[in-house]
């Protein structure tokens, strides 16, 4: 009997996860939808983890995934800085969740979620990962997971440079969000944007707002 293809899973798929690197700064956005199939749960939804204060997470895919994999991961960051008396920085906390999603993929624990890591280090300044389920990890200065990629791509490599000021990132994700709701055909009311650099993490755009 031949053997039926299966379908890839989508991941991200109707979901936004958008990010970029400014001058002294890395700003993500993501929608805040909570659907499953047909069906929208909630609108104010946060899928923006803070792993700690100079370190966020973005992600889009199953949910279950978002609370389990997120804070399984920022559980573990805290705990390595507790024992070692020191943070890992963002391009090794990048490649620490790549380990934990390739070694899901051989075993059978496959993390259904695409994401990107973004943070500030003081000697490396601001920095952003793209990291998918298949566990392929690039460092990126602007990129987007999701159907949403298709229309905000060409206005993140039209707009982005490298020493963009917080208020011109603000306004090239708005401009993103434009593009998203006139052409997208998923219906997506309220975004959540959170930026992180030498002073933390700051909240921008709230879930639902």
């Amino acid at each position: 009997r031949p053997l039926r293809r299966q379908r890839p899973p989508d991941m991200a798929g109707i979901e936004g996860v958008i990010g970029l690197v400014g001058k002294d700064f890395t700003m993500l956005m993501t929608d805040s939808n909570c659907a499953e199939s047909i069906l929208i749960r909630r609108h104010d939804y946060d899928k923006i983890l803070a792993l700690d204060k100079h370190k966020l997470l973005a992600m889009g895919g199953d949910h279950a995934d978002m609370v389990q994999f997120g804070e399984y991961i920022q559980k573990n960051l805290t705990l390595y800085e507790l024992r070692n008396g020191f943070a890992l920085s963002t391009h090794a906390a990048a490649n620490y969740l790549r380990g934990e999603v390739a070694r899901g993929l051989r075993s059978g624990g496959m993390v259904m979620l695409d994401m990107l890591v973004g943070g500030y280090d003081a000697h490396d300044g601001p920095s952003l990962f793209f990291l998918d389920y298949l566990s392929a990890l690039h460092k990126v200065n602007k990129v987007a997971h999701g159907y949403p990629a298709m229309f905000v791509t060409p206005i993140l490599d039209r707009e982005w440079k490298a020493d963009l000021t917080e208020a011109e990132a603000l306004a090239i994700m708005d401009k993103c969000i434009t593009a998203i709701r006139e052409r997208f055909l998923v219906s997506m009311p309220s975004f959540t944007i959170k930026v992180v650099g030498k002073d933390g993490v700051k909240v921008l755009r709230k879930p639902g707002e």
